[in-house]
């Protein structure tokens, strides 16, 4: 599957899934996982994230910490699941775009193992910035930071990834 150009993209499309923005959402995960779990974050989880933190539903249901067993979480919220693997899979682009953005300007790497690490520039959503971001962005920063520490508690990727109903 191949992404549209940019600026060809539908006006709601192409904000929401900015390769700026969206790039930033993946580099406050890898920084959140790197933080909780000391280690680069599994390249899979990366396309678990965004399908994840960028879709209202279920964004809306995400614990309020992680405190909560993601398999416990996902037990008692089984409508997270539907549509999840399609959504993963039509974003597959979007998240790859957004890795390519956000590794051509340093700010995410690959780490030896094959994980992603923060990069040596960073890509951050600056307190400031943050404050002109509408409460749905708002929310997607908050739910891709608290996914970064979450997952990291949650086990291998390969788990996560079956608790969420698809394959690496």
């Amino acid at each position: 599957m191949s992404l549209t150009l940019w600026d060809k993209r539908p006006r709601e499309e192409a904000y929401l899934f900015n390769p700026a923005f969206c790039a930033a959402l993946l580099h406050e995960f890898v920084k959140e996982f790197q933080k909780a779990k000391g280690q680069a974050a599994p390249y899979a989880l990366l396309f678990c994230a965004l399908p994840i933190s960028l879709h209202g539903k279920t964004r809306r249901a995400l614990p309020g910490s992680t405190v909560t067993s993601l398999y416990s979480w996902r037990e008692r919220n089984p409508e997270v699941l539907v549509g999840f693997a399609e959504r993963a899979r039509s974003l597959r682009p979007i998240v790859q775009e957004a890795l390519r953005f956000a590794i051509d300007r340093s700010a995410l790497a690959f780490a030896e193992d094959g994980g992603v690490m923060l990069g040596n520039r960073a890509l951050s959503v600056a307190r400031r910035f943050e404050e002109t971001l509408t409460d749905d962005a708002r929310d997607c920063v908050a739910a891709t930071r608290l996914l970064g520490r979450w997952l990291a508690k949650a086990g291998t990727a390969s788990t996560i990834m079956a608790a969420w109903g698809i394959k690496p």
